[in-house]
Formats: C-alpha cells, sequence, structure tokens
C-alpha cells in the first residue's frame, strides 16, 4: 500500500499532536510520582521550610494558643487573684503567653527543631500518599486534610519552661491526637483520588508511550526537520500551558483555603511554593530543550529561509577553510555525511545535558547554548558538502 504525501503529513501530524499532549501529562504524572509521593524525596523537598518565617510563626502561635487554651490560664489566674485585682488577670497571661511564644521560638531557632521537622514530615507524608490516591482506606485525613504532628516539640516547650519556672503546663495531656498543624486540605479530594491513583501507577509507562509517538512522528515525515519543528512547538506549548495552570491552581487552592479558614495561609502558601517549585524547574528545562527543536527545525527544515540560511553558512565557513588551509577535508565530509543523523542528534543531546547541568538556566545561557548548537550543526553541513567536492 502507497502512502501519500498528504497521508504522510497527517499521520506524523496526528503523532505529534498525542506524543506532545501525552507527553505534557507525563511531567506533571511523573513528578507526582518522583517527588509528591516518594517519601525520601518530599522530606527533602520540605526540609528547607523548617527555616521559613511564615512556617515558624505558624508553628509558634499554634503552639501557644493551644497550651493557653487547653489550662484555662486567664481563668486561672482571675481565681488565684483577690478580687480588688483581678482585673490584672488578663495582662498578667498577656505577658506570660508573650514570653511562652519567645521560648518556642529559641528552639524554632535550633537545629534540633529542623530534625523534628523532617521527622513530623516524614510522619504526615503516608497520610498524604493515601489522602492523594486512596490507598490504605481513610487513615486520618479527615475532611481532606493533612496534618503534621507538633507532639514532639510540645513535650520539649513544656519541658523548657519547666526548667524556667513555670510549670503551668506540665499536667496538660494533649491525647492521642496532640497538636496538629494543617499543612494541607482539599474538601473535594475524593473526587479526584481514583484518578491520581490510576495516573500513579502510569508514570513508568507515559514518558515510553511518548518517545514512541513522536519517534513515529519523525519517521512517518516527510521531513524529519519539520517533525523536529513540530515536536519543539508542542512541547514547549505543554510547558506554558503547565505553568499557567499551576499559576491559576495556586490561586484557586489559596482562595480556597482561605475561605476555610481551617489554614494557615502563609504556612500553606510556603508548603504549595516550594513543592511546585522542583515542578516548575522541570516544566523549564524541558521549555528550554523544546527551543532546541524548534531552532534545529527551523535550520534544517525545506523553508526559503532556512536553505538560504544554509547556504550562506556553508559558504561562509566554505571560504574560511579555503583562505585558511589547502587540507582535503573530502574523506572527514564522506564520514560526516554517512553519519549527519547521528551526529545532528548528538549535538541535540548534548545541549540538553547543558541545560539540565545549568539547574534553572537564564534566557541568555539558553540562547547561548542553542547558538552553539547552531553553529555546530552549520559546520556539520559545511563538512557533508565537502565530500560532494
Amino acid at each position: 500500500m502507497n502512502i501519500t504525501r498528504n497521508q504522510r503529513n497527517i499521520i506524523a501530524i496526528t503523532l505529534v499532536a498525542l506524543g506532545c499532549i501525552v507527553g505534557t501529562l507525563s511531567v506533571a504524572v511523573v513528578w507526582l510520582n518522583r517527588v509528591v509521593l516518594d517519601t525520601d524525596k518530599y522530606v527533602e523537598t520540605v526540609a528547607p521550610l523548617s527555616e521559613n518565617a511564615a512556617i515558624k510563626d505558624a508553628v509558634a502561635n499554634r503552639l501557644t494558643d493551644e497550651l493557653f487554651t487547653r489550662t484555662n490560664a486567664e481563668q486561672l489566674a482571675t481565681e488565684a487573684l483577690p478580687d480588688k485585682v483581678d482585673f490584672l488577670a488578663a495582662p498578667i497571661v498577656g505577658a506570660t503567653e508573650g514570653y511562652v511564644n519567645e521560648q518556642i521560638r529559641k528552639l524554632l531557632d535550633s537545629a534540633e527543631f529542623s530534625k523534628m521537622w523532617a521527622d513530623s514530615n516524614r510522619a504526615a507524608h503516608k497520610f498524604m500518599i493515601n489522602l492523594l490516591t486512596g490507598e490504605g482506606g481513610t487513615i486520618y485525613t479527615e475532611g481532606g486534610k493533612v496534618n503534621l504532628d507538633l507532639g514532639g516539640i510540645t513535650e520539649i516547650v513544656k519541658a523548657r519552661l519547666a526548667d524556667r519556672g513555670i510549670n503551668l503546663f506540665n499536667k496538660v495531656d494533649f491525647g492521642i491526637g496532640g497538636i496538629q498543624l494543617t499543612i494541607f486540605e482539599y474538601q473535594n479530594i475524593t473526587k479526584i483520588q481514583s484518578t491520581l491513583g490510576t495516573l500513579n501507577k502510569l508514570a513508568n509507562w507515559l514518558p515510553l508511550f511518548t518517545l514512541v509517538l513522536l519517534a513515529g512522528a519523525i519517521v512517518a515525515a516527510n521531513s524529519r526537520a519539520e517533525a523536529l519543528l513540530l515536536i519543539g512547538i508542542g512541547l514547549a506549548t505543554g510547558m506554558v500551558m503547565l505553568l499557567i495552570a499551576l499559576a491559576v491552581g495556586r490561586g484557586y487552592y489559596l482562595d480556597a483555603i482561605a475561605a476555610g479558614g481551617n489554614v494557615n495561609v502563609p504556612a500553606a502558601t510556603s508548603f504549595f511554593d516550594i513543592i511546585m517549585e522542583s515542578l516548575k524547574t522541570v516544566l523549564h528545562r524541558i521549555f528550554y530543550f523544546s527551543l532546541v527543536l524548534v531552532i534545529a527545525g527551523l535550520i534544517f527544515g525545506p523553508y526559503g529561509f532556512s536553505i538560504r540560511m544554509r547556504t550562506s553558512v556553508a559558504s561562509l565557513f566554505r571560504t574560511g577553510v579555503d583562505a585558511g588551509s589547502n587540507i582535503d577535508l573530502r574523506p572527514a565530509g564522506a564520514w560526516v555525511k554517512s553519519q549527519k543523523a547521528l551526529l545532528r542528534t548528538g549535538g541535540a543531546v548534548l545541549a540538553l545535558i547543558l541545560l539540565v547541568a545549568m539547574d534553572q538556566p537564564s534566557l541568555f545561557q539558553a540562547f547561548l547554548v542553542l547558538l552553539l548548537l547552531a553553529a555546530y550543526l552549520g559546520i556539520l553541513e559545511l563538512l557533508a558538502r565537502k565530500a560532494e567536492g
């Protein structure tokens, strides 16, 4: 069966569209699997929050409020004071509350808190996995919440206050649940649990499916350069759409928890931002790689300006080589011509490795890498033409 050029184009475009859609989805799914649902990576990601001012404020204020609420401090002070001066109960309790809050903050500034913070997050992570995927039943995720247990910090605070003569909290029993700090809340999480659970199971297969679709598009296309251009545009568009979705989702989520009133918004914002930062980094890297594909497609595409540019660059290089040397480059050119596809691919892969190694490259750095790639591809084109005489 003979396939016409138009049919090949339709097949290639269809495969590119499907590959880019699946590829965009796979980026989010792999990130969910490798970062959010991996306990070690998750704890490593949120570890810097032990130094975050919003987190320290949330923990200090939560502990202080619970300590004084559960001891009925103001009522005890009122009962202990003579009737004539019982109006001093509130100022005395307020001053004591300020002192206790200050002592808690000193603990939060220590390396001891960093370890307790990591331990609390590690313990809470299994509940987050359950909440997002629905695995393991409904353990401790009432109302779509994930809580950090502050019990260990509370006991240390009580001991330190007792050493300073404040024994008011010694007999306070916080029960089995202890003091909790809610770090995540989504009331309708059960509606997406099955979807997230299924996508998580596909994390290892979606990237492979993406590669198969995009490789098929390149093979089916009349022009491989055009296929690379379309793939680059499709992937770049997908990454931009994910970044926009993150920005919109961030606003929606924070507005929702602010309306609920159960979560400390500054602390939740810090959690959301530090977790999503790793996803943004991946999206930026793939976006830059997509630009590499776009430029490669433009340079080697069948377009008029592409042909003129390649001819001009080759002529420029040829003039420089002829003026500076009489070395016969035809043997080298013959080898380059026979291996041109492999050499082009190697150059694109090397450009990607450079962009990844830069962690978060600036636009200038990305442009410089792309410029070097273009120069490298131009040299390949020159040497390949040398094989023709």
